[in-house]
């Protein structure tokens, strides 16, 4: 049963510029960021049940880089809609709204 990932324009913001700032530092670095963002969205098509971190929205957190991916999904619809690729170093009080 997979799902139909749709992307906001903040979490695409969010991911464009950690891509950049990984790149800044190793071009390698920047390709496997989004490498595992690709993986990440692989993950949630087959199975969206990740656990609710804050209102409604669920989190996703990346394998090796320290990201949170939140979300929320419509099971009848078959859609995700990721709304923030939020860095866990962050305040939690600055989760997304």
């Amino acid at each position: 049963m997979a799902f139909n990932i749709i992307v906001s324009k903040k979490a695409q913001d969010e991911i464009e510029n950690a891509m950049e700032y990984y790149a800044e530092i190793n071009i390698n670095l920047a390709f496997r960021f989004y490498s595992e963002i690709t993986e990440t969205y692989n993950r949630l098509e087959l199975n969206p049940n990740y656990q609710i971190k804050h209102k409604n929205y669920r989190a996703i957190p990346l394998k090796i880089f320290p990201f949170l991916l939140f979300y929320v999904f419509d099971e009848k619809g078959k859609t995700i809609k990721i709304l923030s690729c939020f860095h866990t170093s962050k305040n939690s009080k600055k989760y997304p709204k």
